[in-house]
C-alpha cells in the first residue's frame, strides 16, 4: 500500500471524526440527562477520544485498512451506545439531541447542490469505493439521490440494535443541518433522499 497521504484520505477521516463528534454528543447529553452514571466504564468506553490530526496517528503503510478500521470501530460504537440508551430512553428524547446535533452543522443559505455536497462531507457511507450513493436528479430546485444498500444495518444487528434506529436519528441530523436554510428534505424511506425547493421536486 502507498504511504502516499491524498485530500481523498482527509476528506474520509473528517467524515469519521465527524461520526465521533456524534457519539460524544450523545454521550454526554446522556450523562447530563442522568441515563447513563459517569462511573459507568462500559460507556465511557464507547467514546473515542484520540481525535488527533490524520497525519500523526494513521498507519501510512497501510491507509486503507487503517480507514476501513475506523469506520468499523466508529460506527460500531455508536450503534452500540444508541442501543444501549434505547433500552430507558425514548425515540423522541434521541431524536430531539439529533436535531440539536445536526444544528450545530447548518448549512446555511445554499444551492440544493450545495446542501447535498454538505451531507456528503459530514456522513458515513463506507469507503468512497463502496459508492453507496447514486445521484437521480439534480437540477436548480431539487437534488436527489438514492442509497443503492443498506451499509449501516451491520453494526446495529451485532448489538441487537436496529437499523430503522439509525435512519431515524441520521434523519433528524439532516433536519438540524437543513434548519434555517429555506430547503426542505423529503424522504419516503431509508434508501430515497431529496433536497428540494418549495414543492418542485418529484421522486
Amino acid at each position: 500500500m502507498s504511504s502516499f497521504l491524498g485530500p481523498i484520505h482527509f476528506w474520509l477521516y473528517e467524515k469519521i471524526k465527524i461520526q465521533e463528534e456524534l457519539t460524544i454528543y450523545f454521550y454526554n447529553a446522556a450523562i447530563k440527562n442522568g441515563w447513563f452514571d459517569e462511573k459507568d466504564s462500559e460507556a465511557a468506553l464507547l467514546v473515542k477520544k484520540d481525535l488527533r490530526p490524520l497525519e500523526d496517528i494513521i498507519d501510512t503503510m497501510n491507509i486503507h485498512a487503517w480507514l476501513q478500521e475506523c469506520i468499523h470501530d466508529a460506527e460500531g460504537r455508536y450503534a452500540k451506545l444508541i442501543t444501549k440508551l434505547t433500552v430507558t430512553v425514548s425515540m423522541i428524547e434521541l431524536e430531539k439531541i439529533a436535531f440539536e446535533f445536526g444544528k450545530l452543522h447548518t448549512v446555511g443559505k445554499v444551492s440544493v447542490q450545495d446542501a447535498y455536497k454538505f451531507f456528503d462531507d459530514i456522513f458515513l457511507n463506507g469507503m468512497p469505493c463502496d459508492r453507496v450513493n447514486i445521484i437521480t436528479q439534480q437540477d436548480n430546485s431539487c437534488f436527489s439521490w438514492e442509497q443503492t444498500h443498506d451499509i449501516h444495518a451491520e453494526y446495529w444487528l451485532a448489538f441487537q440494535g436496529y437499523p430503522e434506529t439509525y435512519y431515524k436519528l441520521r434523519k433528524q441530523v439532516m433536519l438540524g443541518m437543513l434548519d434555517g436554510s429555506g430547503l426542505i428534505l423529503e424522504n419516503p424511506d431509508y434508501l430515497h433522499y431529496s433536497i428540494k425547493k418549495e414543492n418542485q421536486c418529484t421522486q
